[in-house]
């Protein structure tokens, strides 16, 4: 039977691997957001739900079983890419490890979110262990926020040289693509992002936003780069192009709660 083509064009299918962010500002919810506004099919499946309780976030991991079931469920589908997201038991990384192993030919994107807190850091360094060794390698591109680069290269970044230091590292550490989402922590103007691949590095530069409400602009990032990826278009120009999707939503945040807002991207591209 052959399938139907919407908009003159037939629709991919992107899958996230993550947890759902009550707020709809990160996790799943904005990945398939995201994945729906570049003209993409998106599915997902959770490995953790994210409840707030007075400030206080909690993360619930789902089991092992439930997880492996999700997986199983989505044996005969043709994927055209995946995004990786919040992982936070090491199980959950071994069995996301042998979904992708029996998808070798599929672009892999891989947002390596740390959300325990400093003081667990045998937990944390667990967690790094498990993403460097077992996905990292198997990701087409990794997409760390400033924060997380630090930890996975074990160095601080303060400016543009020590962004790009980790940048390379990272590279060279998971034989892919990495982009460090600067942010707009490091001092000047603009925000910068960093693109290694081995010793080549671009930089992506926009001017830092003003906005408050930008929780899951990073998740939104990385979903960008899994729709764009879906339908092969280059690495570089997908940054590119990613990044100016997370501005434009940057410019259009919500508010969801009291002083508490999301990204949130009107309008296809």
């Amino acid at each position: 039977m052959e399938r139907k083509k919407e908009g003159g064009r037939m629709k991919k299918k992107v899958l996230t691997i993550g947890g759902s962010d009550p707020f709809a500002g990160g996790g799943i919810q904005t990945d398939l957001k995201t994945f729906e506004n570049h003209q993409q099919f998106g599915l997902s499946i959770l490995t953790s739900i994210v409840t707030s309780n007075e400030g206080q976030f909690e993360i619930h991991s789902l089991t092992h079983e439930l997880l492996d079931q999700q997986l199983l469920s989505l044996d005969e589908v043709i994927l055209a890419a995946i995004k990786i997201g919040l992982l936070t038991e090491l199980d959950h990384i071994k069995q996301v490890k042998g979904f992708l192993e029996a998808h070798p030919t599929i672009p892999v994107i891989f947002d390596p979110v740390l959300v325990m807190k400093e003081s667990n850091t045998l937990r944390n360094h667990a967690l790094i262990e498990g993403f460097m060794t077992d996905l990292a390698p198997l990701a087409t591109v990794m997409t760390p926020n400033l924060d997380e680069a630090e930890q996975l290269a074990k160095q601080s970044i303060t400016n543009k040289e020590t962004l790009t230091k980790a940048a390379k590292k990272l590279s060279q550490l998971s034989g892919g693509a990495v982009v460090i989402k600067g942010g707009s922590r490091l001092a000047g103007p603009d925000a910068i992002d960093c693109l290694a691949i081995g010793e080549k590095v671009t930089y992506f530069q926009r001017a830092k936003q003003t906005n408050q409400f930008e929780n899951g602009a990073g998740c939104a990032f990385s979903a960008s780069l899994a729709a764009q990826l879906a339908d092969e278009v280059p690495l570089e120009q997908a940054v590119r192009q990613a990044k100016e999707y997370v501005y434009q939503g940057l410019q259009t945040g919500i508010e969801v709660a009291p002083n508490f807002g999301s990204f949130w991207h009107r309008s296809s591209i």
